[in-house]
């Protein structure tokens, strides 16, 4: 892989990854993280050779805006909303002002993708170009052909995505949902060729016989602390990513728990080691029994080291 090229993925993937924490924290009503996304895209697009401010620190009323770029006439709202009704709101609302009419305004999704809008929306508002999820923006940057300045969105990218989490361990929620945007990306894993088997009653007191007590008193002893963040961190999960993550765990799990010689306690252990460490690649700290507890989860649903 070229340097233009490994840019480019890191690029995509740091977007996505703060795309996926928006997303579940605003179905967990957290909405903090919103804010943290606008100074986050003013800076990410300074770094493409705009001048935003973030309207909030501006004495001037901007309604229906978060940022502006008064040099370059643009203005973009930064929401988690791609419904028409959002969109209209802050078309209409936006270009009330005589001042604003040399502006062009752009939405920014930061949680969702852009629909196929029929909604005609007025003032020269295009959502076709004027519409920005996370797509629209890679696509933006796949133009960008200097490969220093490309550099400089990789290294700040990587930089800043949810840079607090490297000072601090993420909680049990954070971890679970750090966990499933992991093992729902598309390059994991296509879908699982392995039976529908699932009989945890089997599994754990006829195939794992010799192990079952072990089972039982460790799930039932993380259950008090951990079974409402599972439950919290599991919002949100349709039904691909549900088939992306089941295939995931079945492959992966049913590889190690066959070098570890069948034995679900060793092999746990070492599932749980290969996630954390899969996660803690950018330096962030996760809660590596909150993963455990997830994984134990998902041996008894017969996902991980599933039923032949």
């Amino acid at each position: 892989m070229n340097n233009r090229q490994s840019y480019l993925t890191l690029i995509g993937r740091r977007l996505a990854y703060l795309k996926t924490e928006v997303e579940l924290f605003n179905s967990l009503n957290l909405t903090d993280i919103n804010v943290y996304a606008e100074n986050f895209y003013r800076d990410f697009f300074n770094k493409l050779g705009y001048e935003f401010d973030n309207t909030n620190f501006i004495e001037n009323n901007f309604a229906y805006i978060d940022l502006i770029d008064s040099k370059n006439k643009l203005a973009i709202q930064v929401t988690s909303q791609n419904d028409n009704k959002k969109i209209t709101e802050a078309v209409t609302g936006f270009y009330k002002k005589s001042e604003h009419k040399d502006y062009k305004l752009k939405l920014l999704l930061i949680s969702k993708d852009a629909k196929n809008y029929r909604t005609k929306f007025g003032n020269n508002f295009d959502h076709k170009e004027d519409v920005w999820d996370i797509k629209k923006v890679l696509s933006i940057i796949n133009n960008i052909t200097d490969l220093n300045k490309l550099k400089s969105i990789a290294d700040f990218l990587n930089e800043q995505i949810l840079q607090e989490r490297k000072n601090t361990e993420s909680n049990e929620v954070e971890t679970i949902m750090a966990l499933i945007e992991y093992l729902s990306k598309d390059d994991n894993r296509s879908i699982s060729q392995k039976p529908e088997i699932v009989d945890p009653q089997f599994k754990i007191y006829n195939r794992f016989s010799e192990h079952s007590v072990f089972l039982i008193n460790l799930y039932s002893e993380l259950c008090t602390v951990y079974q409402q963040p599972l439950l919290e961190g599991k919002q949100g999960i349709d039904g691909v990513k549900a088939i992306k993550i089941s295939s995931y765990l079945k492959d992966e799990s049913d590889k190690i728990l066959t070098s570890e010689g069948n034995n679900p306690q060793i092999a746990l252990e070492k599932f749980v080691e290969i996630i954390y460490d899969k996660l803690s690649e950018n330096g962030i700290k996760f809660d590596k029994i909150a993963i455990k507890f997830y994984l134990l989860d998902e041996l008894i649903n017969c996902n991980v080291f599933p039923n032949n």
